[in-house]
């Protein structure tokens, strides 16, 4: 492949949600451009793609991506920058953490790593606190005794700039003192940092903290921990040791049923989980809770099948399975540790009684700090009902609470309410108001960016027979999806679905409007069905704009076939429809000139580029007229007053930045 094409292939990829398509993307895109000799290229993309990586539950592409860049920083210095050094650096942190994750990399491998990473941070003359975090994390990981001596050199280390953030590190302290009994000194010192932080918290935070809650009788704090904490994790499966942590909560908690309903959603995530020891904490937490059940008298309780994973089964058969799954993996642990340190944990996991009577997780019985009046009566309303075993009367209750909740703007407490009144709403059978409580869900997972699980709610929706009399319509709820939902594909479908429904209306305009809403989809069955509709149509002016866009998605699929001179073409008849100088206009302008860059005719693009920078001045037209202005090799600094460009910005031009 040319490099042009092996660039485009990358930022192809980040079209994809970040997950398993998007990382086998890349995959495809670093083969070629290893095979191109991209070595800058390559190195810089495995750099940025080991956040996802991490964040995102694949450590096995985060080990190779590092070593890749590891030895490209000390054989090829042409393949790296100068900036480069404390990303490298930084990401030491994440393969560390994951190391001992897996029982079949020995330890003398963590440990050369870590020796590795302390040399490197001396020779940067950084602090060695975040060395001493993770030297502390092995140790206590695999119940070795120098876990105390790794501790407090962390407490004594000065942070600089490769240190956690000012929640995570505590959040690691917190686990600490929670091992040895000092519940007191962990709450005190993670209660601080429980409400926000950095893309692992506050979860993170919450989960270290159910314990100690639990443990010294702070039941209100502990259940909401669980559900404040709980749903902002469950769509990554990077959290599963997290996950496991709330599901234990459960169990100790007496919450069994609410037990339950984590395991269905989330074994299936145990056949391919993030790492053997985030399936061991799992299955540890599963098993206590299918043995609480099963002991109960509910051992044949059916346990729901995973879509595209395990089958239904019944609370005994999984207890035992999973039971049998945390033994097997930790017993891989203590073959690899020398010790038993990590069984003995699994096996008081699985032994594991309530520390208390059962605690209603039930937001009625909340504190009312939070609460209006109109809140209040409400949340009284169903403990009422509750109390008489009013269950319908209590289910919608609580979701008029939700609703009004979001109302006075306390989006986390509807949230909270929502998700129990769905519960509710569908053990009393109540379908229409299941429907309601799912509209809900969706607007407050949508405005939250919560998009799987919002996408989720809305889907169940539109999959009704018949939506609520005060629901929007099925077309409105097909594009606000399509305009959320990263999977192109999916997303196309749901276009495709709302320009059926214009049409069957009678209103073809609109179903063009529907099939072009995204003009990122370059959906090529979407576009040929408007291209015959815009054939068909008259040639008035609610048409011109709409074939003028048409023209323009038509330049951004020949663009990414590489089709440039095809596609300068497209793009200049698009700004003949629309020649007012508006929006439309100036996108179609910048089009034809980046199209006219890569065909090589930088001179013909310079008075387009030109012309758009000069009318906006803003980032995206800036690159562009200054990597017009170097391709004809003319001096670009002049910008550089507003908007200071670099020639390494000019991989920016290849992905979505002009296309907005």
């Amino acid at each position: 492949m040319t490099e042009q094409a092996v660039h485009e292939l990358w930022h192809e990829a980040h079209r994809f949600p970040v997950g398993p398509a998007r990382f086998a993307a890349y995959d495809a895109a670093l083969r070629h451009a290893d095979a191109a000799g991209m070595r800058r290229e390559a190195f810089t993309w495995r750099l940025s793609a080991m956040n996802e990586f991490h964040h995102h539950g694949d450590p096995a592409r985060l080990f190779l991506a590092f070593s890749h860049c590891l030895q490209a920083w000390d054989t090829d210095p042409e393949a790296t920058g100068r900036h480069d050094d404390r990303s490298l650096l930084w990401n030491f942190k994440w393969v560390v953490w994951s190391l001992p994750q897996f029982p079949e990399i020995p330890l003398d491998r963590t440990r050369a790593v870590l020796d590795d990473m302390e040399a490197r941070y001396l020779r940067g003359g950084h602090s060695l606190h975040a060395v001493y975090q993770h030297r502390w994390l092995v140790a206590h990981h695999t119940g070795d005794p120098a876990a105390d001596h790794w501790y407090d050199k962390l407490l004594t280390a000065p942070r600089d700039g490769l240190s956690d953030c000012a929640a995570c590190v505590p959040s690691g302290q917190v686990r600490h003192l929670v091992s040895h009994g000092r519940d007191e000194e962990a709450i005190e010192l993670g209660r601080p940092f429980s409400r926000g932080g950095c893309t692992e918290q506050p979860h993170w935070m919450l989960s270290e903290l159910l314990l100690p809650y639990l443990r010294t009788g702070r039941h209100a704090d502990a259940v909401d921990a669980h559900r404040f904490g709980y749903p902002r994790m469950r769509a990554n499966r990077h959290h599963l040791d997290n996950i496991a942590a709330h599901l234990r909560f459960c169990g100790l908690s007496g919450n069994e049923a609410r037990g339950l309903e984590l395991i269905e959603r989330h074994r299936g995530w145990l056949d391919a989980p993030s790492s053997p020891y985030t399936a061991m904490e799992f299955a540890a937490a599963a098993g206590q809770v299918l043995r609480r059940l099963a002991e109960a008298g509910h051992g044949d309780l059916p346990v729901a099948a995973v879509p595209g994973g395990p089958a239904a089964s019944t609370v005994a058969q999984v207890g035992a399975d999973v039971t049998a799954l945390a033994r097997e993996i930790a017993a891989r642990f203590d073959a690899r540790n020398g010790n038993t340190h990590v069984s003995s944990r699994v096996e008081g996991h699985l032994a594991a009684e309530p520390l208390t009577e059962r605690l209603s997780m039930s937001v009625a019985v909340r504190s009312r700090e939070r609460m209006t009046s109109a809140v209040g009566s409400l949340m009284d309303v169903v403990s009422e009902a509750d109390a008489r075993g009013d269950a319908d009367t209590a289910a919608t209750a609580l979701l008029e609470a939700a609703h009004e909740q979001r109302r006075a703007e306390r989006a986390h407490d509807a949230l909270d309410s929502a998700e129990e009144a769905l519960g509710r709403l569908s053990r009393a059978g109540r379908h229409d108001d299941v429907l309601r409580c799912r509209l809900l869900l969706w607007e407050l997972y949508r405005d939250a960016h919560r998009w799987p699980e919002a996408l989720e709610a809305v889907d169940a929706v539109l999959a009704a027979p018949a939506l609520p009399a005060d629901a929007p319509s099925r077309i409105t709820l097909l594009l606000a999806a399509a305009k959320g939902d990263p999977d192109r594909d999916r997303a196309a479908t749901r276009v495709t679905a709302a320009a059926d429904e214009f049409e069957s209306a009678g209103d073809p305009g609109a179903g063009f409007d529907a099939l072009l809403v995204l003009h990122r989809l370059v959906d090529e069955a979407a576009v040929e069905r408007a291209r015959k509709l815009a054939a068909s149509a008259p040639g008035d002016d609610d048409w011109r704009p709409r074939r003028a866009r048409l023209a323009l998605a038509d330049a951004r699929r020949l663009h990414l076939a590489g089709s440039y001179a095809d596609a300068a073409m497209q793009a200049h008849d698009g700004t003949r429809l629309v020649s007012d100088g508006g929006p439309l206009h100036q996108r179609l302008a910048r089009v034809e000139a980046l199209a006219l860059l890569r065909a090589g005719r930088a001179e013909t693009a310079e008075p387009l580029a030109r012309a758009a920078f000069e009318q906006d001045e803003q980032w995206e037209t800036a690159l562009l007229y200054a990597a017009v202005l170097h391709a004809l090799g003319r001096d670009y600094t002049d910008l550089a007053d507003d908007w200071p460009v670099d020639e390494d910005d000019f991989d920016e031009l290849e992905g979505e930045i002009l296309w907005r």
